[in-house]
């Protein structure tokens, strides 16, 4: 029997994996990934407690910063930015995993 995750985890999870199934390579498509993504997150961060609620709050700000980086809206670093939702992505795994 595979063990069970942490509330907000499965949710959570889908959508990081689909960020990353979809973003592709265009701008257009990174932003509709982000922006999906965000949303999502947002969700997943309602049903989350404890450390996956963090992690899922950290990702939502991440998706939403690399959105508005894409849109113009903002003048940050895209490579940045990817690298942190990066990071932020593997420890909401830790997290999941080790519930």
């Amino acid at each position: 029997m595979a063990p069970l995750h942490p509330a907000g985890c499965a949710e959570a999870l889908a959508v990081v994996d689909r960020f990353y199934r979809t973003a592709g390579s265009t701008r257009q498509s990174r932003q509709a990934a982000a922006t999906t993504a965000y949303q999502g997150m947002m969700g997943a961060s309602l049903q989350a407690e404890g450390g996956v609620h963090q992690a899922t709050v950290a990702l939502s700000q991440d998706f939403s910063e690399l959105r508005f980086i894409l849109s113009g809206m903002v003048a940050s670093d895209y490579e940045v930015v990817q690298a942190r939702t990066d990071r932020d992505a593997q420890h909401l795994r830790d997290v999941c995993d080790a519930g």
